[in-house]
């Protein structure tokens, strides 16, 4: 809960409501392993009820496929059709055992905790990135050996620490150990440096499934191999189907049932994902659109449905698809309001609602509420005013781009192999920006996240380990992934650094918000604690802080307390004592030009940079969180409610506002998420202004205002999934007008003179 904002001062009264079904991203991001896009979807569910009615079955002593009777003639062996549930990699009958239905396990990679024979114990953990109490821990058991290189340590000691003991199966382990411990910490999201590798699972081979159910076949494939298939190819295999062995009629309408979810998602782009994509793995747009193929499947009535910018990671060619599905929910007899910055949706709303004139307090109010010809002629409506060409996004004139030649200082990628990338090698020029397009699926994060960055990691880790021990930086650099991804990267000497620029959360605590993540709240408990009151009564910089001497002893700095009701029920309050405040009242007397501790967490970042005008450290931060279109977020938002947009825009102003020497290369993936018009162009002057410093930048985008201004593009494709993974244009953005395999070009808007 934000401090000073209770439930009762959201609005005065609410009329007319029906039963609303709210689609946001935020709310429905998953974090469940085994949520898988299959079954989400019931996709796997009927897949499931479909081989336990329709499969041919393998006998469990020759292998010959059995009749409908389930007896085989060649050895006399009957056997039992299996039950549904057989086919779930989620059910203890159906799971591969030996993966518990993961159809991955992991495994420790001694290169990275023992690189050379020397190493120590202490230096094995402390390589495994694990905490200093978990260390601690490890080390009392095995005293003796705390400083003995861990090659010579006696094999039962190295057992111990890296499995556990008194266990066979090392894949299986619950015990304190290495391999628990680091398990643990990649369930919880946290980045293992390379510590452990996810390799596929040698008994079920990635399947899921146990062996029963690998015995049981349609059209040749077991259902584990239809997991592995896109959404595309599940739906030409099974319309094909029927064409190769007759079906019963509940197996026909099994197909039917299917079919219609596949087309769903099709229609919604949604084609390049597989019915055993892990659910987490998604973007917040990908899992939006999955939610609303479930709703378009339910054919319900009478409902308001409340989307939170569907189209996000769509293509411009993809997004008439998505438009048509919306509107057949309204013409089921449903009000469906969305929440949008997409030029496509609001010009073919009935009904526009437009917010300002800008964001945090300078916003706030409704100015314009009509219909799409209205808004582009309001005056007071800056969206309208950009649809309309009354402003313009930031663009360039053709002389305007950097000239790109083969001498150019560029990265090559050869031979990426990741996902579905096929063995494609890739230049990305430096000293100017950069662009990777392509539909949905079409590698573009494959190619970017997946493969560039880590090969970009490992390089500058081995180049920080040879500094370290004193070996010579300017020889030649070869490292060797765990699982080859890419051949080789070439020209790193040309860039002195990066920086991933990722939609991650910066922080999932309540305590964690954007004034403590892009380091400013120490410099303005610092300030605070400098006024005349502050000094008078000893206050420190802690005694500005709701985490430590400055915090409410009865909430202890929560603001609100929490009480169970008994099961899952739990009721908030605000704290009596403090008033959802989260200090002791004593502390807000201390106030800067008139304003208190309390009342700065709950500043905009542009109400912000007006009170700490005169504060040069803290205002240079401020400033580029403006830039970066985050002027009306407040300093003390809790992290956990940022959308991966927000999150990824604050990273960027911290990065920026950190002044690294050099040609550092920024790599965003896809900025504009959550950004009006308006934001756009302030954020394409501000990547413009990073590669006039002597930078390179790399996005990944759908947007053709963006791609339009970036100096080079890469387009991906042609197709999303095993369509796709190959690079179908290149050049600048006039190159891809002219090229006719190019998806993008036709959508690109670009000045001649």
């Amino acid at each position: 809960m934000i401090p000073g904002i209770t439930d009762e001062d959201k609005f005065d009264q609410i009329a007319g409501i029906g039963p609303t079904v709210a689609v946001q991203q935020a709310i429905i991001r998953q974090s469940n392993p085994r949520s898988l896009v299959g079954t989400k979807t019931k996709i796997l569910d009927y897949l499931g009820m479909l081989y336990a009615r329709e499969g041919n079955m393998a006998c469990s002593v020759c292998g010959t496929t059995v009749g409908s009777n389930l007896a085989c003639e060649q050895c006399g062996h009957v056997e039992e059709r299996l039950e549904a549930n057989y086919f779930s990699s989620n059910s203890p009958k159906g799971m591969c055992l030996q993966c518990e239905g993961r159809g991955v396990h992991f495994e420790l990679v001694m290169e990275k905790l023992v690189p050379d024979a020397d190493i120590t114990l202490r230096q094995v953990l402390v390589n495994a990135g694990v905490s200093a109490s978990f260390q601690h821990l490890i080390k009392g058991r095995l005293k003796e050996y705390a400083d003995t290189p861990f090659s010579q340590m006696p094999d039962v000691a190295k057992e111990h620490i890296l499995y556990g003991k008194k266990i066979q199966n090392p894949y299986r382990r619950r015990s304190l150990s290495l391999y628990s411990r680091l398990r643990y910490l990649i369930s919880k999201g946290e980045d293992i440096d390379s510590a452990m590798v996810m390799i596929s699972c040698p008994d079920c081979q990635g399947y899921r499934v146990g062996e029963e159910a690998r015995r049981v076949t349609l059209g040749g494939k077991h259902i584990g191999q239809l997991g592995h298939m896109t959404i595309q190819e599940l739906q030409a295999f099974l319309e094909a189907l029927p064409t190769k062995g007759p079906l019963s009629p509940m197996g026909q309408i099994l197909i039917t049932v299917i079919h219609q979810k596949t087309h769903y998602l099709l229609q919604v782009g949604l084609g390049h994902l597989t019915p055993y994509r892990q659910m987490p793995t998604l973007s917040g747009g990908e899992i939006q659109r999955i939610f609303l193929t479930s709703h378009l499947d339910s054919k319900m009535d009478s409902l308001i449905y409340v989307l939170d910018e569907p189209t996000v990671g769509l293509h411009e060619i993809e997004k008439g698809d998505l438009l048509k599905q919306i509107a057949e929910l309204k013409s089921l007899g449903n009000t469906v309001i969305v929440v949008e910055h997409d030029r496509n949706t609001i010009e073919v709303a009935h009904y526009v609602i437009d917010f300002g004139p800008l964001a945090g307090s300078a916003g706030g109010e409704i100015v314009y509420k009509g219909d799409y010809p209205g808004l582009i002629e309001s005056e007071h409506s800056i969206t309208g005013q950009f649809l309309s060409g009354q402003r313009e996004l930031p663009g360039k004139a053709k002389h305007e781009y950097a000239t790109i030649s083969d001498d150019s200082a560029q990265l090559t990628l050869h031979q990426a192999r990741t996902n579905n990338l096929k063995d494609v090698t890739v230049h990305f020029p430096l000293g100017v920006l950069v662009g990777i397009a392509g539909v949905s699926g079409s590698g573009k994060s494959s190619l970017v996240s997946d493969t560039l960055i880590p090969m970009l990691e490992g390089h500058f880790r081995e180049l920080r380990e040879r500094k370290s021990n004193n070996s010579n930086p300017d020889e030649e650099i070869e490292f060797v992934l765990p699982s080859p991804i890419a051949e080789r990267l070439e020209g790193m000497p040309h860039i002195s650094g990066y920086s991933e620029v990722s939609q991650e959360p910066i922080g999932r605590r309540s305590i964690s918000n954007p004034a403590t993540y892009v380091n400013i709240w120490t410099k303005i408990r610092k300030l605070y604690a400098q006024q005349p009151l502050a000094e008078q009564r000893g206050y420190t910089p802690g005694h500005f802080s709701f985490n430590a001497k400055g915090a409410c002893p009865e909430c202890r700095g929560r603001g609100s307390e929490r009480f169970w009701l008994g099961g899952n029920s739990f009721v908030t309050n605000l704290c009596p004592l403090c008033d959802g405040k989260r200090y002791l009242g004593e502390v807000l007397d201390v106030t800067y030009r008139g304003t208190n501790i309390v009342d700065v967490l709950n500043m905009s970042v542009a109400e912000a940079g007006t009170l700490f005008l005169d504060i040069p450290p803290i205002l240079a931060m401020l400033s580029v969180l403006e830039q970066t279109g985050m002027g009306y977020v407040t300093l003390g938002q809790p992290s956990s409610t940022l959308s991966g947009g927000e999150s990824q825009r604050i990273k960027l102003a911290k990065e920026i506002g950190r002044r690294r020497k050099g040609n550092i290369l920024y790599v965003l993936d896809e900025p504009t998420t959550g950004l009006s018009l308006y934001d756009t162009a302030n954020l394409l002057t501000l990547l413009e202004t990073l590669v006039k410093r002597g930078n390179s930048v790399i996005v990944i985008e759908h947007d053709p205002t963006v791609l339009s201004y970036c100096d080079w593009l890469i387009e991906l494709g042609p197709g999303g999934g095993n369509e796709g993974g190959e690079i179908i244009a290149q050049g600048t953005p006039f190159d891809l007008q002219q090229n006719p395999q190019s998806k993008t070009g036709p959508y690109l808007g670009t000045r001649s003179c």
